[in-house]
């Protein structure tokens, strides 16, 4: 697609239409919504990280070297560590012990729970927890334990009930928060686990460059000489020491 504007609007297309989904689109989908514009599979690639940085998820979307791919939820399972399996089994035994839900009743406790009642506010919270791992299967990262996932979908649940204002517009706020605080978990994550690896290189590369320097002059040598040597700041030399302390 060669008029920039027109793809800014097809973005926001695509978000409107993932707001009107709850905020989970599949692959398929955004594939079908860009189907006229002849896109490339790493542009589409791009168009589902952009979602994904919207808080929007993208059901089946898998980034693998520039590729985009409908992953099914069998395929999603087998990534699962054993940990993770394991929890999610016990987890799920737990979730069949809930009562079934009657017909109409969420309507009903969405009303009661708006009004301050905690008794609906509880059950609806059993009622959701099985959403809660569906949407922690769709949003699933292996930087992230399934478990902490579905635990931080259930405390969104929770901060949503609180603020529940519509009976219409309640599944689709809740749902919309348990996502979002999910997707900044991811986030917090993936970028807790960059900088770490990032600062272990830069670990690992000053090191080797202080057995370099003590090869040289035949002695230990000062940070001084360190910071002399590689042009770097004393303050930075010594942040990054401190990490192998840790």
């Amino acid at each position: 697609m060669s008029d920039r504007l027109e793809f800014r609007e097809k973005l926001g297309g695509i978000l409107q239409k993932a707001q009107g989904a709850q905020n989970v689109l599949s692959v398929r989908e955004v594939e079908e919504y860009f189907a006229e514009d002849g896109l490339s599979r790493e542009q589409m690639e791009l168009v589902c990280d952009y979602l994904l940085s919207q808080k929007v998820a993208v059901k089946g979307y898998v980034k693998q070297g520039g590729t985009v791919t409908e992953k099914t939820e069998e395929q999603a399972e087998e990534h699962y560590t054993e940990e993770e399996k394991r929890y999610l089994a016990r987890y799920m035994e737990e979730i069949k012990t809930i009562k079934a839900e009657e017909a109409g009743e969420r309507q009903k406790l969405f009303a009661a729970s708006i009004e301050g009642d905690a008794l609906a506010r509880g059950r609806l919270i059993e009622l959701y927890l099985e959403k809660v791992v569906e949407a922690a299967k769709e949003m699933y990262h292996k930087e992230v334990f399934l478990g902490d996932l579905i635990q931080e979908g259930n405390v969104s649940l929770m901060l949503a009930l609180d603020e529940l204002e519509s009976v219409e517009e309640a599944h689709r706020k809740i749902m919309e928060e348990v996502r979002a605080g999910m997707q900044m978990l991811i986030e917090e994550q993936t970028e807790v686990k960059r900088r770490d690896h990032t600062l272990l290189e830069k670990y690992t590369d000053l090191d080797d460059n202080i057995k370099k320097l003590k090869e040289e002059t035949g002695r230990d040598v000062t940070i001084e000489e360190v910071s002399a040597f590689l042009d770097m700041p004393e303050e930075e030399i010594n942040d990054i020491l401190n990490l192998g302390e840790q």
